[in-house]
């Protein structure tokens, strides 16, 4: 498996490096929940919910594969990830579950959806530009 990740510029490094530590940390938390709770992670919530909270086990991960092979679905499935997450857990940006012992939780996951939205366009410039730099090389 070639690892695009490993050839980008410093600065695309840098900024991705953080992607995959959240995506990590969102990783390690669904598989705990799973040990822990199993497949319904939480009786009082529709089932869709639980079926969405547990295929981000597998969407973490498959967004930390994408950041070290190929950067723009990296980027599309990140911010999908991360919007759709805060949606779902603030309800609909209605926080009314907000008032429990692990509201920090979603206050962390909103630092990081603003980190990935604020990022991705800083990320497809520098992208874009090292592409063109990189091609230009390969042409010579």
């Amino acid at each position: 498996m070639k690892i695009d990740f490993l050839e980008y510029p410093k600065t695309i490094k840098i900024l991705l490096a953080i992607y995959v530590l959240g995506f990590a940390i969102g990783t390690t938390t669904h598989v705990l929940d799973l040990l822990n709770h199993g497949l319904i992670l939480n009786k009082n919530v529709p089932t869709w919910k639980n079926i969405y909270w547990v295929s981000l086990t597998f969407l973490d991960f498959l967004a930390i594969i994408l950041i070290l092979r190929s950067i723009v679905p990296a980027l599309i499935i990140s911010n999908l990830i991360i919007v759709s997450d805060i949606l779902i857990n603030t309800n609909w940006l209605t926080f009314e579950r907000f008032g429990n012992s692990d509201d920090y939780k979603i206050v962390l996951q909103i630092i990081f959806g603003i980190y990935i939205l604020s990022t991705t366009p800083i990320i497809l410039r520098l992208y874009t530009k090292y592409r063109k730099s990189h091609s230009t090389q390969h042409q010579v």
